[in-house]
């Protein structure tokens, strides 16, 4: 039976399909994955993005707002 669907069909419209399907399901049941949660950022690590911002040149007030952000999710 998978055959003459297959021969009926392509096999770029099954996969659609099952695609189409799968998503259909998780939606329905809210089958999915945990989200993960980021450990918070250590000082180190917040002043080597800033100081990477700042070698390429990015103007100092976005780096401020880059550095309150940061500070805020510790």
């Amino acid at each position: 039976m998978t055959t003459a669907i297959l021969q009926r069909r392509g096999v770029r419209e099954v996969a659609l399909l099952a695609a189409g399907v799968a998503l259909s399901a998780t939606m329905m049941f809210g089958v999915a994955a945990p989200r993960a949660h980021a450990a918070a950022l250590t000082e180190p690590q917040i002043q080597a993005i800033l100081n990477l911002l700042a070698a390429f040149n990015v103007p100092q007030a976005e780096i401020d707002n880059v550095e309150g952000i940061l500070h805020q999710s510790k």
